[in-house]
């Protein structure tokens, strides 16, 4: 079993932070998302896998860390899900496939026994939405027929959850940037496996902001705030349910409340509530 991370997006609706830190490096409770994935799939028993790279790359690279079993594929210009091709050379039979601004427990098990159907070119994992911000997928009992328009607001849909299960085949069909429409046009049969478990979503900056909690929450994770490695609170700063990236310093004096701070910020004495910190300046949060 190979995976591939798609992690080499622009970010733009995670804007300002994105300009800061490419998604896939944003930390959830201190450690960066692709680094949670990669221990997850390392524990599922995928040793090796592919990363794809092109906004901030050399972070992404950087977030992964150094256990062995990445390839890393850099982008000159985004291929979308063309990307996935590359992997044919080095596997057999299946690749699952990650989005990598998306935290989820991949039920890798249940993905494998549904896709052994020799009848199935592979599955998708699906969630219930009711949001209306998400593309809705139009199913025929479980047999995947369409993505689609989100669903309005309050009205119960299928959304795509950001993993599926290619079998090789598959893989070589997928010639468009998004696989959908080649799923759709070379008539592959996809079936969805409906997900109930944890599912976080970094999209945007609130988004990213209540999935911080949330993800601390479900791993009994303590403390009032997610902080990541070599961050200084000064024990005279006011800091309370507030994300801080690596190596920002919060002087005596400074106040922080609902905030995210990126990486290498020093505050002084300086006051913040739903604010999103920089070096180029602040933002509101909210």
């Amino acid at each position: 079993m190979k995976y591939f991370i798609l992690a080499g997006g622009y970010g733009k609706r995670a804007e300002p932070l994105s300009r800061c830190k490419p998604k896939p490096a944003f930390p959830l409770g201190g450690v960066p998302l692709i680094a949670l994935l990669l221990d997850q799939l390392r524990a599922l028993g995928c040793a090796a896998g592919f990363v794809n790279l092109h906004h901030l790359g050399d972070q992404v690279v950087a977030a992964a860390g150094d256990g062995g079993g990445v390839r890393f594929i850099r982008e000159e210009r985004l291929s979308g899900s063309r990307v996935l091709s590359q992997a044919l050379p080095f596997f057999s039979r299946q690749l699952l496939a990650l989005n990598g601004d998306t935290y989820l427990e991949i039920p890798l098990a249940e993905l494998q026994r549904r896709a052994a159907d020799p009848r199935l070119d592979g599955v998708l994992l699906a969630r219930s939405d009711r949001s209306g911000r998400y593309a809705r997928l139009i199913c025929a009992g479980d047999d995947f027929q369409e993505s689609a328009a989100p669903a309005p607001a309050g009205q119960e849909a299928l959304m795509y959850a950001g993993a599926a299960l290619f079998k090789r085949s598959a893989v070589a069909k997928i010639d468009e940037d998004n696989f959908f429409a080649s799923i759709r046009r070379h008539r592959l049969r996809f079936q969805v496996v409906r997900y109930d478990g944890i599912w976080l979503d970094i999209g945007t900056p609130a988004s990213y902001f209540q999935a911080n909690w949330e993800y601390m929450a479900h791993r009994a994770q303590t403390g009032g705030n997610a902080l990541s490695p070599g961050v200084t609170i000064s024990p005279a700063a006011r800091v309370q349910r507030s994300v801080l990236w690596e190596d920002t310093r919060v002087g005596p004096g400074a106040s922080l409340d609902s905030c995210i701070v990126t990486n290498g910020v020093e505050l002084g004495d300086a006051a913040h509530s739903g604010r999103i910190v920089t070096p180029g300046g602040t933002f509101p949060l909210f």
